[in-house]
């Protein structure tokens, strides 16, 4: 089926849009069923696997900002594309009348995408803005996961499921790829560059919002620490792109001490070749 031909992706969908984070699924027959929608999407481009290498990733091509950041590395191959949904977290001085937000990190789920990436990139860049509409799945690691950090909630709808994006300082954006049913590894990063997001790029939720995060390039904080999840695969870079949401307002009025904004991109994540 072409994708110029599914009108069941954005039209028919919307009613059943909770059910994306793994929710029960709709009772009539005429649904698609307990898939999750990442996994509605990719059957009908190509079938993807679950480690992001069954699709030939040479076929990805990252998206360029307006202002481009710096390419990858030499040395390195793409190993997943994944979107993410979660929220971008603030504080504010609420005794100082002219403070601003200030970042401090942010949480968000992962979603393998890897084949819509290689085969359907069209598709692909219209699923934040989509995923930024839809109720956010549950990012609270401390009632989700094992005892070793692994994911272990609902597995069966957290089929298509990479892992959680969080951070261990305001400075420090961390990536657990490994969960229950898969060892990706993981690592902590540093931000390398940012681009401002393109000015048509989703603002919030609904199409209201502050406006879409920037566009950044990270990179390994401690290569050589990086864990490779028991596979030899070493996580590198990550790229966070397409954003949707998450930008705060400009001004702490009115706002309580810490909060939280909506937010959905792609992440774009290299190994070491």
């Amino acid at each position: 089926m072409s994708v110029s031909s599914m009108p069941t992706w954005e039209d028919s969908w919307s009613p059943r849009v909770p059910y994306f984070w793994g929710a029960s699924p709709p009772s009539s027959s005429s649904s698609p069923g307990p898939s999750t929608f990442i996994d509605f999407i990719g059957k009908r481009g190509q079938s993807y696997g679950r480690d992001g290498l069954s699709c030939d990733l040479s076929k990805a091509s990252l998206p360029v900002a307006p202002t481009p950041l710096p390419a990858p590395d030499s040395g390195l191959a793409l190993f997943q594309v994944a979107v993410g949904r979660g929220t971008q977290n603030y504080t504010c001085d609420t005794s100082n009348t002219t403070a601003v937000p200030e970042a401090i990190g942010a949480v968000a789920s992962l979603y393998n995408v890897s084949c819509i990436a290689a085969s359907v990139p069209s598709l692909l860049e219209k699923i934040p803005p989509i995923a930024l509409d839809l109720p956010s799945p549950s990012t609270d690691i401390s009632t989700s996961s094992t005892s070793d950090g692994n994911d272990d909630s609902n597995a069966a709808a957290n089929a298509d499921l990479s892992g959680h994006h969080y951070f261990l300082n305001p400075s420090t954006p961390f990536f657990n790829l490994d969960t229950s049913t898969h060892s990706y590894g993981a690592g902590a990063f540093k931000k390398m560059d940012s681009t401002a997001a393109p000015d048509d790029a989703p603002k919030g939720p609904k199409g209201k919002g502050d406006g879409a995060v920037a566009w950044l390039k990270l990179v390994a904080k401690d290569s050589s620490s990086n864990e490779d999840g028991g596979n030899g695969k070493v996580l590198r870079e990550v790229y966070r792109v397409n954003t949707a949401g998450g930008n705060p307002p400009k001004s702490c009025t009115g706002m309580p001490a810490s909060f939280e904004v909506e937010y959905s991109a792609e992440y774009w994540i290299y190994e070491k070749a």
